[in-house]
Protein backbone atom coordinates (compact mmCIF):
# COMPACT_ATOMS: atom_id res chain seq x y z
CA UNK A 1 0.00 0.00 0.00
CA UNK A 2 2.97 2.18 0.56
CA UNK A 3 3.06 2.75 -3.41
CA UNK A 4 -0.53 4.02 -3.40
CA UNK A 5 -1.36 8.02 -3.50
CA UNK A 6 -2.76 9.18 -0.85
CA UNK A 7 -6.67 9.80 -0.55
CA UNK A 8 -6.85 7.01 -3.91
CA UNK A 9 -8.69 4.50 -2.73
CA UNK A 10 -12.91 5.11 -2.02
CA UNK A 11 -13.80 1.05 -0.61
CA UNK A 12 -11.75 -1.39 1.20
CA UNK A 13 -13.37 -5.00 1.73
CA UNK A 14 -10.56 -7.25 3.44
CA UNK A 15 -10.78 -10.24 5.80
CA UNK A 16 -7.49 -10.08 8.45
CA UNK A 17 -6.44 -13.49 9.92
CA UNK A 18 -8.13 -14.44 12.73
CA UNK A 19 -5.48 -14.28 15.94
CA UNK A 20 -3.36 -17.26 15.42
CA UNK A 21 -5.74 -19.79 13.90
CA UNK A 22 -4.19 -19.93 10.54
CA UNK A 23 -0.42 -19.53 9.65
CA UNK A 24 -0.88 -18.89 5.89
CA UNK A 25 2.25 -19.43 4.60
CA UNK A 26 3.82 -18.32 7.91
CA UNK A 27 4.02 -14.70 6.72
CA UNK A 28 3.15 -12.52 10.16
CA UNK A 29 -0.08 -10.10 9.99
CA UNK A 30 1.22 -6.46 11.03
CA UNK A 31 -2.09 -4.45 11.71
CA UNK A 32 -1.08 -1.48 13.28
CA UNK A 33 1.11 -0.51 9.97
CA UNK A 34 -1.73 -1.68 7.63
CA UNK A 35 -4.39 0.49 9.85
CA UNK A 36 -2.79 3.18 9.51
CA UNK A 37 -1.56 2.74 5.76
CA UNK A 38 -5.48 2.06 5.47
CA UNK A 39 -6.32 5.82 6.86
CA UNK A 40 -3.39 7.34 4.30
CA UNK A 41 -4.83 6.05 0.97
CA UNK A 42 -8.50 5.67 1.98
CA UNK A 43 -10.38 9.08 0.31
CA UNK A 44 -12.23 11.52 2.27
CA UNK A 45 -15.73 9.82 2.49
CA UNK A 46 -14.34 6.42 2.08
CA UNK A 47 -15.24 3.23 3.72
CA UNK A 48 -13.17 0.20 4.99
CA UNK A 49 -14.96 -3.04 5.89
CA UNK A 50 -13.30 -4.82 8.12
CA UNK A 51 -14.45 -8.68 8.41
CA UNK A 52 -13.02 -10.63 11.29
CA UNK A 53 -13.56 -13.02 13.87
CA UNK A 54 -12.15 -12.95 17.40
CA UNK A 55 -9.81 -16.57 18.43
CA UNK A 56 -11.19 -18.83 21.08
CA UNK A 57 -8.56 -20.13 23.41
CA UNK A 58 -8.53 -21.27 26.97
CA UNK A 59 -12.34 -21.07 27.19
CA UNK A 60 -12.65 -17.58 26.25
CA UNK A 61 -12.48 -15.18 22.97
CA UNK A 62 -9.08 -12.71 22.74
CA UNK A 63 -11.01 -9.92 22.25
CA UNK A 64 -9.12 -9.48 19.49
CA UNK A 65 -11.11 -7.77 17.11
CA UNK A 66 -12.41 -4.93 19.82
CA UNK A 67 -8.89 -3.61 20.02
CA UNK A 68 -8.72 -3.27 16.34
CA UNK A 69 -12.04 -1.33 16.24
CA UNK A 70 -10.18 0.90 19.06
CA UNK A 71 -6.87 1.16 16.87
CA UNK A 72 -8.85 2.51 14.14
CA UNK A 73 -11.19 5.15 15.95
CA UNK A 74 -7.29 6.18 17.44
CA UNK A 75 -6.67 6.83 14.07
CA UNK A 76 -9.53 9.31 13.24
CA UNK A 77 -11.48 6.64 11.49
CA UNK A 78 -15.34 6.47 12.34
CA UNK A 79 -17.01 3.34 13.39
CA UNK A 80 -19.88 3.48 10.47
CA UNK A 81 -21.60 0.28 11.20
CA UNK A 82 -21.04 -2.42 13.22
CA UNK A 83 -22.63 -5.91 11.37
CA UNK A 84 -22.88 -9.30 13.00
CA UNK A 85 -22.52 -12.22 10.23
CA UNK A 86 -24.04 -15.10 11.01
CA UNK A 87 -22.44 -18.27 9.45
CA UNK A 88 -24.76 -20.48 10.66
CA UNK A 89 -21.90 -22.24 12.60
CA UNK A 90 -22.76 -24.93 15.22
CA UNK A 91 -21.62 -25.38 18.88
CA UNK A 92 -19.03 -27.29 18.75
CA UNK A 93 -17.43 -26.03 22.04
CA UNK A 94 -18.98 -27.89 25.31
CA UNK A 95 -18.19 -25.37 27.61
CA UNK A 96 -20.10 -22.04 25.38
CA UNK A 97 -22.52 -21.21 23.17
CA UNK A 98 -21.31 -22.04 19.21
CA UNK A 99 -18.88 -19.50 17.67
CA UNK A 100 -17.58 -16.68 18.49
CA UNK A 101 -19.39 -14.13 16.24
CA UNK A 102 -18.46 -12.97 12.72
CA UNK A 103 -18.37 -8.82 12.60
CA UNK A 104 -18.09 -6.78 9.46
CA UNK A 105 -16.81 -3.62 11.06
CA UNK A 106 -17.32 -0.82 8.86
CA UNK A 107 -15.26 1.91 9.27
CA UNK A 108 -15.31 5.55 7.41
CA UNK A 109 -13.29 9.17 6.63
CA UNK A 110 -15.93 11.72 7.76
CA UNK A 111 -19.80 10.96 5.74
CA UNK A 112 -19.74 7.81 3.79
CA UNK A 113 -20.30 8.95 0.43
CA UNK A 114 -22.17 6.19 -0.60
CA UNK A 115 -24.70 4.03 0.88
CA UNK A 116 -27.12 2.34 -1.06
CA UNK A 117 -28.96 -0.53 1.41
CA UNK A 118 -29.76 -3.62 0.48
CA UNK A 119 -33.53 -4.19 0.46
CA UNK A 120 -34.69 -7.48 0.72
CA UNK A 121 -36.61 -8.12 3.81
CA UNK A 122 -40.15 -8.40 3.28
CA UNK A 123 -43.02 -6.02 5.16
CA UNK A 124 -46.07 -7.67 6.15
CA UNK A 125 -48.03 -4.74 5.73
CA UNK A 126 -47.06 -4.15 2.18
CA UNK A 127 -49.29 -1.82 0.12
CA UNK A 128 -51.26 -0.70 3.37
CA UNK A 129 -51.36 2.64 4.81
CA UNK A 130 -49.83 4.13 7.98
CA UNK A 131 -49.62 6.92 9.87
CA UNK A 132 -46.02 7.92 11.88
CA UNK A 133 -45.02 10.66 14.22
CA UNK A 134 -41.90 11.43 14.59
CA UNK A 135 -40.23 13.13 17.57
CA UNK A 136 -38.50 16.54 17.24
CA UNK A 137 -35.59 17.41 18.93
CA UNK A 138 -37.25 19.57 21.19
CA UNK A 139 -39.20 16.42 22.46
CA UNK A 140 -42.41 17.70 20.33
CA UNK A 141 -43.98 15.46 17.91
CA UNK A 142 -44.11 16.01 14.99
CA UNK A 143 -46.89 16.77 12.25
CA UNK A 144 -48.44 13.31 11.20
CA UNK A 145 -47.16 11.52 7.62
CA UNK A 146 -49.07 8.93 5.80
CA UNK A 147 -47.10 6.52 4.33
CA UNK A 148 -47.54 3.41 1.69
CA UNK A 149 -45.42 0.41 3.21
CA UNK A 150 -43.18 -0.90 0.81
CA UNK A 151 -43.07 -4.27 -0.34
CA UNK A 152 -39.47 -4.48 1.11
CA UNK A 153 -37.64 -3.09 3.73
CA UNK A 154 -33.98 -2.54 3.99
CA UNK A 155 -31.87 -4.84 6.36
CA UNK A 156 -30.81 -4.86 10.37
CA UNK A 157 -27.31 -4.76 11.35
CA UNK A 158 -27.27 -9.01 11.41
CA UNK A 159 -26.74 -10.43 8.39
CA UNK A 160 -26.87 -14.11 7.44
CA UNK A 161 -24.73 -16.72 5.04
CA UNK A 162 -23.70 -19.86 4.57
CA UNK A 163 -20.32 -20.44 6.34
CA UNK A 164 -17.29 -20.94 3.48
CA UNK A 165 -19.93 -20.81 0.50
CA UNK A 166 -18.40 -20.04 -3.10
CA UNK A 167 -19.51 -21.35 -6.53
CA UNK A 168 -15.94 -22.27 -7.79
CA UNK A 169 -14.37 -24.43 -4.75
CA UNK A 170 -12.46 -21.77 -3.38
CA UNK A 171 -12.78 -23.03 0.28
CA UNK A 172 -11.03 -26.21 -0.52
CA UNK A 173 -7.92 -24.09 -1.20
CA UNK A 174 -7.93 -21.41 1.59
CA UNK A 175 -9.32 -22.88 4.43
CA UNK A 176 -11.25 -18.98 6.15
CA UNK A 177 -12.82 -17.31 3.15
CA UNK A 178 -14.72 -14.63 3.39
CA UNK A 179 -18.54 -15.78 2.39
CA UNK A 180 -18.77 -14.67 -1.63
CA UNK A 181 -22.50 -13.37 -1.09
CA UNK A 182 -21.27 -10.93 1.77
CA UNK A 183 -18.68 -9.23 0.16
CA UNK A 184 -20.97 -9.07 -3.15
CA UNK A 185 -23.33 -7.08 -0.75
CA UNK A 186 -20.99 -5.18 1.20
CA UNK A 187 -19.64 -3.83 -2.08
CA UNK A 188 -23.16 -3.09 -3.29
CA UNK A 189 -23.80 -0.97 -0.35
CA UNK A 190 -20.84 0.73 -0.31
CA UNK A 191 -19.74 1.82 -3.58
CA UNK A 192 -20.39 2.76 -7.15
CA UNK A 193 -20.54 0.57 -10.90
CA UNK A 194 -17.18 1.46 -11.81
CA UNK A 195 -15.49 2.48 -8.50
CA UNK A 196 -12.25 0.83 -7.53
CA UNK A 197 -12.23 -1.75 -4.34
CA UNK A 198 -9.04 -2.71 -2.95
CA UNK A 199 -8.01 -6.05 -0.41
CA UNK A 200 -4.54 -5.23 0.99
CA UNK A 201 -5.29 -8.97 1.97
CA UNK A 202 -6.48 -10.68 -0.97
CA UNK A 203 -6.24 -14.66 0.04
CA UNK A 204 -8.24 -16.56 -2.49
CA UNK A 205 -9.56 -13.42 -4.01
CA UNK A 206 -12.92 -13.26 -3.07
CA UNK A 207 -12.99 -9.58 -2.80
CA UNK A 208 -11.60 -9.05 -6.37
CA UNK A 209 -14.07 -11.23 -7.77
CA UNK A 210 -16.82 -9.94 -6.14
CA UNK A 211 -15.83 -6.65 -7.17
CA UNK A 212 -16.21 -7.64 -11.06
CA UNK A 213 -19.13 -9.59 -10.96
CA UNK A 214 -20.72 -6.60 -9.29
CA UNK A 215 -19.05 -4.17 -12.18
CA UNK A 216 -16.38 -2.71 -10.16
CA UNK A 217 -12.41 -2.04 -10.71
CA UNK A 218 -10.29 -4.18 -8.24
CA UNK A 219 -6.74 -4.50 -6.67
CA UNK A 220 -5.43 -6.88 -4.36
CA UNK A 221 -2.02 -7.91 -2.29
CA UNK A 222 -1.33 -11.53 -1.90
CA UNK A 223 1.78 -12.86 -0.48
CA UNK A 224 1.23 -16.14 -0.45
CA UNK A 225 2.20 -17.49 -4.07
CA UNK A 226 -0.53 -20.31 -3.67
CA UNK A 227 -3.40 -18.21 -2.79
CA UNK A 228 -2.28 -15.74 -5.66
CA UNK A 229 -2.18 -18.29 -8.43
CA UNK A 230 -5.31 -19.56 -7.23
CA UNK A 231 -6.97 -16.18 -6.76
CA UNK A 232 -6.04 -15.12 -10.53
CA UNK A 233 -7.17 -18.31 -12.19
CA UNK A 234 -10.42 -17.40 -10.11
CA UNK A 235 -10.52 -13.79 -11.36
CA UNK A 236 -10.43 -14.43 -15.04
CA UNK A 237 -13.41 -17.15 -15.19
CA UNK A 238 -15.14 -14.33 -12.92
CA UNK A 239 -14.22 -11.50 -15.72
CA UNK A 240 -15.49 -14.27 -18.37
CA UNK A 241 -18.92 -14.47 -16.40
CA UNK A 242 -18.66 -10.58 -15.92
CA UNK A 243 -18.70 -9.82 -19.73
CA UNK A 244 -20.98 -12.17 -20.42
CA UNK A 245 -23.59 -10.58 -17.84
CA UNK A 246 -22.86 -7.31 -19.36
CA UNK A 247 -23.91 -8.60 -22.59
CA UNK A 248 -27.56 -8.89 -21.51
CA UNK A 249 -27.60 -10.44 -18.07
CA UNK A 250 -30.02 -9.60 -15.02
CA UNK A 251 -28.82 -8.03 -11.37
CA UNK A 252 -29.63 -9.79 -8.20
CA UNK A 253 -32.65 -7.47 -7.72
CA UNK A 254 -33.57 -8.20 -11.26
CA UNK A 255 -31.96 -4.69 -12.87
CA UNK A 256 -29.47 -4.59 -15.62
CA UNK A 257 -26.36 -5.69 -14.97
CA UNK A 258 -23.94 -2.57 -14.71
Amino acid sequence: MRLLPDDSVPLVVTSPPFGSIREYGGHPFYFRPMARELLRVVDAGGVVCWHVQDQIADCAESGESYRQVLYFLELGFRLHTTLAIDARAGGRFAFRYGQAIQHLFVFSKGRPDVFEPIRDVPNGDAGKLRVFRDRDADGRRSAPRTVRISEYRKRGTVWTYRRNRSSDGAAKVHPATMPEALARDVIRTWSRPGQLVLDPMSGSGTTAKAASLEGRRYLGFEVNREYHDFAAGRLEAANGLSASRRSGGRTNDGGPTP
